[in-house]
């Protein structure tokens, strides 16, 4: 393992994730405006406990540098292209589960569902494409 990729892939995608979860967030709500607080189940903002949705990213980061560092000699192809495979592959190990579990269990208004698609599907990408050059491929 290569711990220090790994801690800068960590910090650096979890600050491209983090960026892209609000201005990806902040573009939905202009399209589709939602009052969060109106979501069931949903803390209030003033709530210490709420500092800790912010770090989601991060353990998204981490996670994903650790498993990109396991397998990046599987990946094929250049610098691009293995980092849109590693997300693609993030698309399909982290979104079709999440989806298939709010979908089922939360009835969250659209602009819910739409603004975690929009941020998976343009920020795991590129966060392997980060990873890639990280890690020199």
């Amino acid at each position: 393992m290569q711990v220090k990729k790994i801690a800068l892939a960590g910090i650096a995608a979890g600050i491209l994730l983090l960026a892209m979860m609000i201005v990806t967030g902040f573009l939905i709500n202009m399209v589709m405006p939602a009052d969060i607080s109106k979501y069931a189940g949903m803390r209030a903002a003033d709530d210490p406990l709420m500092m800790l949705f912010f770090l989601y990213p991060f353990v998204v980061a981490f996670a994903a540098a650790v498993l990109f560092d396991c397998m990046h000699d599987s990946l094929k192809g250049d610098r691009t292209t293995r980092g849109l495979t590693f997300g693609g592959l993030l698309l399909v190990i982290m979104t079709i589960p999440s989806f298939y579990v709010m979908v089922t269990s939360m009835t969250w208004p659209l602009d819910f569902y739409v603004s975690t698609g929009v941020w998976e599907i343009i920020a795991f990408p590129l966060t392997g494409i980060l990873f890639a050059r990280i890690w020199n491929l």
